[in-house]
C-alpha cells in the first residue's frame, strides 16, 4: 500500500462503457492508493479533462466505446500539442494506457502511432493495472544522472521514448538523423549511456551511425538499441554486425521497449558505480586520506620513474623535505584536531606552488617531499623559499584558535652531489632538513653548500655565509 500522508494522490481517469470494468480497475488502483475518477466514453472523458481543476496523472482507455472510442480521444487529446491554448497541450502530454479485449495487431499498430504507452488485454488479471501504472507513475528504479542519444527521423516515436526514458530519470537528447546524432556525440564527448537508433532515416542509417560509434573511445562500450521496422534475418544480423547491443521490431509495445532498455541501463549503472569504486579504491591506494597529496608507497614508485627519465634524457632533477616546525606542541597544546587542520593548509600551500609534473607527497607524520622534475638547483631553492615565506606568514584557524606554524626545509639537486638512485636525492634533501632544524629552525638549507637561504627575490637566492 502507497503511503500518501501530507501529499496530494496521483489521480488515474478511467475511462470504460462497462460499469463492471470502471468498477474493477477503481477498487484494485484506490487499494494501491490512487485516486481514480471514471468516465463511460470518451466524449465524457474529454468533457471532463476540460472542467477538472488538475489533469490526471494517466489515463487507461477501452478502444470500442459507444459515442466516441478510445482511438478518437487520443487523437483529439495529441492534436492539442499544436494549440495555442495551455491546458491542452499540457492534456496532450497526458500518458494513456489501452485497457480492450479488441488486441490486435492493427490496433497496436495504431496505438503506437497515437503514442499509447501500454496495452492491457481484457480479461486482465488482478494487479496487471495497478502494475503498469505503477510503472510509469512511479518506477521502482531511477537513473537520474545518466543520458540516453535518441535517434530517429519520427518525431512521435522520439517522443515515446522520450516520455518512456523521462519516467526513470534518464536525460534524453533528440536527433533526427545518423549525421545529427553524431555531431552532437562529438560536442558532447560521448557522454551518454546508451544510444537508441532507428534504421532508416534521411543523410545517415542507423548501422553506418553504429560503426561511427565505435570508433570514438567513449562510447564503444556504451549500449546501441537498434528499433525498425526491417525484420527479416538478413538486416537483424547486419545491425548486430555494426554494433548493436539489442533490437526490437516496430511497431513496438512501449513497455517491452522500457523493460528492454532499462536491462542496459542497469548495466550501464553497474559498470559506471565499478569504475567509480575502483577509482576510488585506487585514489586511497596512491593518495593520504588527511591531506589529499601522494602518500609515501606511491612518491617512492613515482620517483624510480621519474629518476630513470632523468637519467636517460640527461635532465635536472631536485628534491624537496619539508617538516612544520614543533608540531607535537601544537598537537599537545590545541588537540589533534586543530592539527589536523594544519597539516590540509599546509598541504594545500604547497600544492598551490607545484606544477602538475611535480611529485607532491605526505611523507610522514608532519614531514612533506617534493620532487621536481626538469628543476634545477636554484629552481628548487626559488620553490622553497616561497614556501617558507608564505608558511610563516599562513595563520592557521578553527574559528576559536589562531595559530602561525613555521617550517623547515631541505633541498637536494642532482648536479650538486653524487646522486646514483632516488634514495640518494632523498638522502641528501632530508640531511639538509636536519641542518635547518639544528640551526634554528624556519629556513631552507640545500645540500652540497654551505650557505643559508635567507630568501629569494626575482628568481635568484641570495646566501650569507654561516
Amino acid at each position: 500500500m502507497r503511503k500518501y500522508e501530507n501529499m496530494k494522490k496521483q489521480t488515474v481517469l478511467v475511462v470504460d462503457d462497462s460499469s463492471t470494468i470502471r468498477t474493477i480497475i477503481a477498487r484494485e488502483l484506490e487499494s494501491a492508493g490512487y485516486e481514480v475518477i471514471a468516465a463511460e466514453n470518451g466524449m465524457e472523458a474529454l468533457a471532463m479533462i476540460e472542467w477538472m481543476t488538475d489533469l490526471p496523472e494517466i489515463i487507461t482507455l477501452d478502444i470500442d466505446m459507444p459515442v466516441m472510442g478510445g482511438f478518437e480521444v487520443c487523437e483529439r487529446l495529441r492534436a492539442g500539442r499544436t494549440s495555442s491554448i495551455p491546458r491542452k497541450q499540457q492534456a496532450a502530454e497526458v500518458p494513456i494506457i489501452f485497457v480492450s479485449a479488441n488486441d490486435n495487431l492493427e490496433n497496436r499498430e495504431r496505438g503506437y502511432q497515437l503514442e499509447v504507452i501500454d496495452f492491457i488485454s481484457k480479461p486482465f488479471s488482478p494487479g496487471d493495472i495497478t502494475q503498469a501504472i505503477d510503472r510509469v507513475l512511479n518506477p521502482k528504479e531511477q537513473y537520474t544522472g545518466m543520458r540516453a542519444l535518441v535517434v530517429d527521423d519520427s518525431a512521435s516515436v522520439r517522443r515515446i521514448i522520450q516520455n518512456n526514458l523521462i519516467r526513470s530519470g534518464v536525460e534524453v537528447v533528440e536527433a533526427a538523423d545518423g549525421r545529427e546524432a553524431l555531431d552532437i556525440v562529438e560536442r558532447q564527448n560521448g557522454c551518454f549511456d546508451i544510444v537508441i537508433i532507428d534504421n532508416l532515416m534521411p543523410t545517415m542509417n542507423g548501422d553506418e551511425l553504429c560503426r561511427h560509434l565505435k570508433k570514438i573511445p567513449t562510447m564503444t562500450q556504451v549500449p546501441k538499441f537498434f528499433i525498425s521496422s526491417l525484420n527479416d534475418k538478413e538486416s537483424i544480423l547486419a545491425f548486430f554486425r555494426a554494433g548493436a547491443s539489442d533490437y526490437l521490431k516496430k511497431p513496438f509495445i512501449a513497455e517491452e521497449l522500457h523493460v528492454r532498455i532499462e536491462t542496459h541501463l542497469r548495466v550501464r549503472k553497474y559498470v559506471k558505480e565499478l569504475e567509480v569504486l575502483n577509482k576510488k579504491l585506487e585514489e586511497q591506494a596512491s593518495h593520504d586520506g588527511l591531506t589529499g597529496l601522494y602518500n609515501r608507497r606511491y612518491f617512492q614508485e613515482a620517483t624510480e620513474r621519474i629518476f630513470s627519465q632523468a637519467e636517460r634524457y640527461n635532465q635536472e632533477l631536485s628534491c624537496i623535505m619539508l617538516d612544520l616546525d614543533y608540531f607535537k606542541k601544537v598537537n599537545d597544546t590545541h588537540g589533534h584536531a586543530f592539527g589536523d587542520l594544519v597539516l590540509k593548509g599546509f598541504a594545500k600551500l604547497i600544492e598551490n606552488r607545484c606544477r602538475k609534473s611535480d611529485i607532491v607527497a605526505r611523507y610522514g607524520g608532519e614531514e612533506f617531499i617534493l620532487f621536481l622534475p626538469n628543476t634545477g638547483a636554484d629552481g628548487a631553492v626559488y620553490l622553497a623559499e616561497s614556501i617558507r615565506e608564505k608558511a610563516e606568514k599562513e595563520c592557521y584557524s578553527d574559528g576559536k584558535t589562531k595559530l602561525h606554524v613555521t617550517c623547515s626545509i631541505g633541498v637536494s639537486s642532482m648536479l650538486l652531489g653524487k646522486v646514483e638512485k632516488p634514495e640518494d636525492l632523498m638522502t641528501q634533501a632530508d640531511e639538509a632538513l636536519y641542518r635547518a632544524k639544528e640551526r634554528g629552525r624556519n629556513r631552507v638549507e640545500i645540500s652540497g653548500r654551505e650557505e643559508t637561504i635567507r630568501f629569494v627575490k626575482m628568481g635568484k637566492s641570495l646566501k650569507v655565509k654561516e
